[in-house]
C-alpha cells in the first residue's frame, strides 16, 4: 500500500519533472536547464525525495530476492560483472573481428583506421585479453543520488549528481568537459573535468527521462561515448510500465542514434516497469554504423534521428496546457523542476 509520505515524495519528484517540461517548451532547452541548476533550494528537495524513495518505499519490494527478483541496480552490477568478468567482453571483441573483417574483405576501399574509436590499434589487442586480475571495474554513475553501487567492491565508482552528497559529485554531465585528466573543484566536491577514453561503464539509471529534450539526451549519450573505453558499456534503465510492444518503436529509434555515435546495442530486457539496455562502445565505429545502414525505417521515420533521443513524453502534445497552467502556478510559489513518470508504487521497478 502506498503510504502517505512515499506519495508525498513523489509527488515531489512529479511536479518538479512537470516544471522542468514545461520551462523547455517555454523558454528553450538551454534556458530552461540554467533556470534549473540556479535554484539549488528545490535540487535538494528533489534529491533528498529520490534518495528517501529508493532506500525507504522502494526497499521492501525490491529486496526480496528468495523468488528470484532483482532490483534495478543488481541487475546493473550483474550485467557488469558478466560482460566483464564471466566472458562478454570478449565474446563481443570477437563478433566485432569478424564483423569488421567481412567488411574491410567486400569492401573496395582498405579500411580507414580513423573508423575506430582509437587511432592506435594496440587497442584491438588489448580488447581480446582477459580483464586483468579481475580488477575492479571503473564505473562513472551518472545521477547517481546516493552511489548505492559503491558498496560492492567489484566497482571503482564515481559517482556525480547535480547536488553532491557524502561519495557524490557536484557534475552537470550534460555540460561537462571532457579532456586529458580529471579535474575537481579545490574544495573535492565537484568535477569540473572527465577524462576521455577511460571508464569501463558509464550508468544512465532513470537519467534520461530527466532532461525534458530530445537533443539533450543525445548529448549525454554523445558524453557517456567519450567517456569510455573501446569495448566499454553504457547501461540504460528507463522507466516504462507499458506491455513489451507499446513503445517498441522508440527503443529502435534510441539503437538507431545509438549506433550512428557508435554504440552497438549488445542486450535488451523489457521488465514489469522498465527497460533495460547495454550498448556497447565498439572498436570500429562503422560495425556499429552498419546496423543502421542495414535496416529499413519506413514506418517510424518521426522517431527517428541521429541527434536526438525521444521519449514517449515528447510526443504527448496535448499536456502542454496543463503544464503552462503548472508553471505559472510553481513560479508564484519558486517550485521547480526535474524527473519524469516513474512507476511510484510499491511494486515499482522490480524486475521479474
Amino acid at each position: 500500500m502506498t503510504t502517505e509520505e512515499h506519495k508525498r515524495l513523489a509527488d515531489i519528484v512529479k511536479e518538479t519533472h512537470a516544471l522542468l517540461r514545461a520551462e523547455y517548451h517555454q523558454y528553450g532547452a538551454e534556458m530552461a536547464w540554467k533556470r534549473h541548476l540556479a535554484r539549488n533550494d528545490v535540487l535538494q528537495k528533489y534529491a533528498i525525495s529520490m534518495h528517501k524513495l529508493a532506500t525507504k518505499c522502494w526497499v521492501d519490494s525490491n529486496s526480496d530476492l528468495r523468488n528470484g527478483t532483482f532490483c534495478r541496480i543488481e541487475w546493473i552490477k550483474t550485467q557488469c560483472k558478466e560482460y566483464f568478468y564471466n566472458g562478454g567482453r570478449e565474446k563481443y571483441d570477437k563478433k566485432e573481428q569478424e564483423i569488421n573483417a567481412k567488411m574491410t574483405f567486400f569492401s573496395a576501399k582498405s579500411y580507414d583506421e580513423s573508423a575506430t574509436c582509437e587511432k592506435d590499434p594496440s587497442h584491438i589487442k588489448n580488447g581480446l585479453q582477459n580483464f586483468v586480475d579481475e580488477r575492479k571495474i571503473s564505473l562513472l554513475d551518472v545521477g547517481s543520488c546516493y552511489n548505492p553501487i559503491s558498496i560492492d567492491n567489484a566497482f571503482d565508482v564515481t559517482a556525480i549528481d547535480l547536488i553532491p552528497t557524502v561519495g557524490v559529485y557536484r557534475c552537470d554531465f550534460l555540460n561537462i568537459v571532457i579532456g586529458k585528466e580529471k579535474i575537481l573543484s579545490r574544495d573535492m566536491q565537484e568535477i569540473y573535468q572527465l577524462p576521455t577514453n577511460f571508464f569501463d561503464s558509464v550508468i544512465f539509471s532513470l537519467l534520461l527521462e530527466y532532461l525534458p529534450c530530445p537533443k539533450q539526451r543525445y548529448i549525454c549519450c554523445r558524453n557517456a561515448y567519450d567517456v569510455l573505453k573501446s569495448g566499454g558499456i553504457l547501461i540504460i534503465v528507463s522507466p516504462d510500465s507499458k506491455h513489451v510492444g507499446s513503445n517498441a518503436r522508440l527503443m529502435k529509434s534510441w539503437r538507431y542514434t545509438l549506433s550512428k555515435i557508435g554504440f552497438m546495442r549488445i542486450k535488451y530486457e523489457k521488465l514489469r516497469h522498465i527497460h533495460c539496455l547495454v550498448f556497447r562502445k565498439c572498436l570500429y565505429k562503422d560495425v556499429a554504423i552498419r546496423w543502421s545502414k542495414l535496416r529499413f525505417f519506413e514506418t517510424d521515420k518521426k522517431y527517428l534521428s541521429e541527434t536526438k533521443i525521444f521519449i514517449p513524453q515528447d510526443f504527448q502534445t496535448i499536456r502542454f496546457k496543463e503544464e503552462r497552467e503548472k508553471l505559472n502556478k510553481y513560479e508564484e510559489t519558486d517550485i521547480a523542476s526535474a524527473f519524469s513518470e516513474l512507476p511510484f508504487n510499491n511494486e515499482a521497478l522490480i524486475i521479474e
